[in-house]
C-alpha cells in the first residue's frame, strides 16, 4: 500500500492463469491482466445496467469477457434467445470460467481475434455490446474505430450498437466515441 491507498491487488488472489490474476478485495472481483492493467470488476455492473439497460435482444454478441458481467447481465432480459461473447485471451477465459462460471446455454464464448471474427463471420447479430479496452484514449481508440465498422456489417437491420463507456475517459473523446457508435 502506497501512500494508504488502497488499490486492488491488496486483496487476495483467487484466480490465476498465465498473466490473468483476479483479485477479491471488500466483497469485489477485479481481474488484471499484466502487471497491475485492470481490465475487469464486477463493480462495472451497475455502469452496464445503465450503458446496456434492456436493449438487448434476439441474438446478441459481446466483444470482451473479462469476468462476464456484461455477458451474464444481458443473458437476465427476456428478450435475449441467444449470446456469442468473443475473447482474445485463453487466460481470461480460463480465469472466468474459474471464478466467476456462467451456465446458461444460450451463451457461447469464443476464443478468437476480434476483427476477423467480425470480418469473417456470416452471423447477423440484433444486439452488439464493444467492450474488450480498458481504457479510452489515443491510443485505443483507433482500434476501437475499427471494431466498430466490423460490427457494423455484423448487425441485423434493426440492430443495437453500444460500447462501454469508461467513466475516467477524457472529456475529449466522449462525443467521438458516442458519434463512433451512430448507425447511419
Amino acid at each position: 500500500m502506497k501512500n494508504g491507498t488502497i488499490y486492488f491487488r491488496d486483496g487476495d488472489l483467487v484466480a490465476k492463469s498465465g498473466e490473468v490474476r483476479v483479485y477479491e478485495m471488500e466483497g469485489s472481483l477485479y481481474m488484471e491482466s499484466g502487471r497491475g492493467t485492470l481490465i475487469s470488476s464486477d463493480r462495472d455492473l451497475s455502469d452496464y445496467i445503465w450503458q446496456i439497460s434492456s436493449k438487448p435482444f434476439g441474438n446478441c454478441l459481446v466483444i470482451g469477457l473479462g469476468l462476464g458481467v456484461a455477458s451474464k447481465y444481458i443473458l437476465s432480459l427476456p428478450k435475449v434467445t441467444t449470446i456469442t461473447t468473443i475473447e482474445e485471451s485463453k487466460d481470461v477465459i480460463k480465469t472466468q470460467k474459474e471464478i466467476f462460471p456462467i451456465n446458461d446455454g444460450r451463451l457461447k464464448i469464443i476464443n478468437t481475434d476480434y476483427l476477423p471474427y467480425l470480418y469473417k463471420s456470416g452471423s447477423r447479430f440484433d444486439f452488439i455490446f464493444v467492450d474488450c479496452y480498458n481504457i479510452i484514449d489515443e491510443t485505443t481508440f483507433p482500434l476501437i474505430a475499427d471494431i466498430v465498422v466490423a460490427c457494423k456489417r455484423r448487425l441485423s437491420k434493426q440492430g443495437v450498437l453500444i460500447g462501454w463507456l469508461d467513466s475516467s475517459t477524457p472529456e475529449v473523446f466522449i462525443d467521438a466515441f458516442y458519434k463512433l457508435f451512430t448507425l447511419d
